[in-house]
């Protein structure tokens, strides 16, 4: 069929769609739309309609294969729509789904929105999986089943569109990995590829959520989730490197993650930046948080192991300094006359804060480049996860918790409760046990610590470009010392009152 000016219709793919508008954005500053058109061989009534939906075209970029030619609604919109985020979810944690699983669930979400007309056919199951590009494959791991298409029609059509409009600065990511903390290397074989979903490892692990901007010039504080409210050896401890809070299986929850995005918003209101902050499909993860200063952008589901910053590398840095720091302990332990300490929450929160601390902003740079957020060479990001020669003497140790789960997949009555109503801020869930740890370690009184400060600057002064090190002794002494005048004078005053 020939549109008025004799150019001939042309059935159009999401990904051809996603090159105009690109293309009308490039060409639109000097040329008008019947001058784009004729250069691009459309007609002109097409590339107005392509630019009225693309709101639409890149929504379904995002949800569905990019090979599709029509973007179709079925019958029931409202019903596919929870059904799609149930199904995505599901993807993102790699659980198995076929056909009858998700007729199954459709029924289930018909029965629960009141409508008594859905027959949950063959047909219409065929109609779904082809209107949201879905296709059942093996599972077989996150990144074999990503769909290359689909990432390149994200790459270089829907990122850059997303990202045109905001500095380097103003773009974050973040994500949440699991964390076996206490493994030590000579235990790594009982964990290997361990989930943990739940049962007694979920003791052993901390679930942590990490957060940085491209440029990596602002690493925001880490968020570590634990099992136990109160552990023994938060006891007199007033200040920590990182925030915790508790959940009964150190997942994150919806509420644990609104509880930590809204202060962020309120802070970036207060500089007047406006952000815009990439996240995984992760059910933890609610899609309508009101948000004024954040720009909430979810990423395509199942496709973070290629495009989301953090797991290009800098998550898998991250782990490595951890465990370095863990198997130094291990070595000073095995050579050590006195009995070993037992690992706990507070050493961990520490361990992992310092191993983000030291990640360099170039890592990060790196890893963004990688993830397309950012053009150039992405090559000294291999280079940087492979310089750990301290954990060569045990293979697998630093990825041994790289598949353990960090949320539970949402029902679908909590979603379905999702879209009624908005997102708010409610209590987090602690209904934890609080199992705390067995032993506890006294803090060591001020006066013994100046002595141990006092024979740690001997020690450090043997070796040489030691200066800077001798002055953070010299500030920590200082410190102590005031502590120490503070608490005598206390002493004297209490006296003097008995």
């Amino acid at each position: 069929m020939a549109d008025r000016g004799g150019i001939k219709r042309k059935a159009l793919s999401v990904t051809d769609k996603l090159n105009i508008l690109k293309m009308y954005d490039e060409k639109s500053v000097n040329k008008n739309q019947k001058e784009i058109a004729k250069e691009m061989d459309l007609p002109v009534s097409t590339l107005r309609t392509i630019l009225a939906n693309k709101s639409k075209i890149e929504s379904s970029a995002m949800t569905g294969s990019c090979k599709r030619q029509k973007i179709k609604h079925g019958k029931f919109d409202e019903l596919e729509h929870i059904l799609l985020e149930w199904f995505n979810q599901a993807r993102t944690l790699n659980l198995p789904v076929n056909g009858n699983i998700v007729t199954e669930k459709a029924h289930e979400i018909a029965k629960r929105l009141n409508i008594d007309e859905f027959s949950g056919s063959g047909g219409w199951i065929d109609r779904f999986k082809k209107r949201h590009g879905i296709v059942y494959r093996q599972i077989c791991g996150e990144a074999e089943s990503v769909n290359d298409a689909d990432i390149a029609a994200w790459s270089e059509n829907i990122l850059p569109n997303i990202l045109k409009e905001y500095s380097s600065n103003d773009i974050f990511n973040a994500d949440e990995f699991g964390l076996f903390f206490k493994l030590m290397p000579d235990k790594s074989l009982v964990f290997k590829r361990e989930k943990c979903h739940g049962g007694k490892l979920s003791k052993e692990r901390l679930s942590v959520l990490a957060c940085t901007n491209a440029t990596g010039s602002q690493k925001l504080r880490l968020l570590v989730i634990g099992k136990s409210k109160a552990p023994r050896c938060f006891k007199n401890v007033r200040i920590f490197p990182c925030d915790y809070v508790s959940q009964n299986r150190a997942w994150m929850t919806g509420d644990i993650f609104i509880n930590w995005i809204k202060p962020l918003d309120l802070s970036f209101k207060k500089q007047n930046r406006n952000i815009l902050l990439f996240v995984d499909n992760c059910p933890a993860h609610p899609t309508n948080i009101p948000l004024e200063n954040i720009k909430l952008v979810f990423l395509p589901p199942n496709a973070t192991a290629k495009l989301q910053p953090l797991d290009q590398g800098i998550i898998k840095v991250l782990k490595q300094k951890y465990r370095k720091k863990l198997v130094l302990r291990y070595l000073k332990e095995m050579e050590s006359k006195n009995p070993a300490k037992k690992l706990d929450v507070l050493d961990a929160l520490h361990y992992v804060s310092a191993a983000w601390d030291e990640i360099t902003a170039d890592v990060i740079k790196n890893c963004f480049r990688k993830a397309k957020f950012v053009e150039g060479d992405y090559s000294a990001v291999e280079k940087s996860c492979e310089d750990f020669q301290e954990l060569e003497e045990f293979p697998g140790y630093a990825e041994i918790d790289e598949d353990v789960a960090t949320s539970n997949i949402r029902s679908i009555d909590q979603i379905i409760t999702d879209k009624i109503a908005p997102a708010d801020v409610t209590s987090i869930d602690e209904e934890s046990e609080d199992e705390e740890e067995d032993d506890t370690t006294p803090i060591l009184p001020v006066v013994n610590a100046l002595d141990y400060v006092n024979e740690l600057r001997r020690l450090v002064a043997s070796f040489d470009d030691a200066d800077e090190s001798l002055n953070h002794l010299n500030k920590i002494e200082n410190f102590l010392y005031s502590k120490n005048i503070k608490n005598m004078k206390q002493r004297k005053i209490d006296d003097f009152l008995k």
